[in-house]
């Protein structure tokens, strides 16, 4: 097997775990909000039960009925206060985990990628241009070694150019 296509099948692989994580994670997620959804659904329940009673309290004009009904709404807004609110941040704070994992995930994607377009670069090289980088290097006074690291060509073609040259 080729190195790219070991690559490539590194690359799928992982692009596969990402996936799946997501999807676990997804998952996991999915399941705390039906939790919330059904907590929330009782709230509701409670709430439309409360307002009943305060409206079937309402139709009686005395006092005490009233004072008990100022009792329920306030206890009401306190229960939203305590369990709803709580429940509202929570999910905003999952749903910004959720982006920042989201785009956490897709840096590395991209940061994959650009890897990968890295590993399959192959300099295209003019012999010519090579040949008057040479000559320009060794006229700068490089030793032999340097001009074949900059350049990432054997020394053997460094003298040979040097030679043609008449420069060595």
């Amino acid at each position: 097997m080729s190195i790219e296509t070991l690559a490539f099948i590194a690359l799928s692989a992982l692009v596969v775990i990402i996936f799946l994580m997501v999807f676990v994670r997804d998952v996991e997620i999915n399941k705390k909000l039906v939790i919330y959804e059904k907590s929330i659904e009782e709230l509701n329940y409670q709430n439309h039960v409360l307002n009943k009673a305060i409206n079937d309290f309402s139709k009686k004009e005395n006092s005490e009925m009233k004072e008990f009904e100022k009792k329920i709404q306030e206890k009401i807004k306190s229960d939203i206060q305590n369990t709803v609110l709580p429940m509202i941040t929570s999910l905003q704070d999952i749903e910004m985990i959720m982006q920042n994992f989201k785009d956490e995930q897709t840096s590395r994607i991209d940061r994959l990628e650009s890897r990968t377009k890295e590993m399959n670069y192959l300099p295209s090289s003019n012999s010519t241009s090579n040949e008057k980088m040479i000559v320009a290097q060794y006229a700068r006074g490089k030793s032999e070694a340097e001009i074949a690291k900059d350049l990432r060509i054997g020394i053997g073609e460094i003298d040979l150019v040097l030679k043609l040259a008449n420069l060595k």
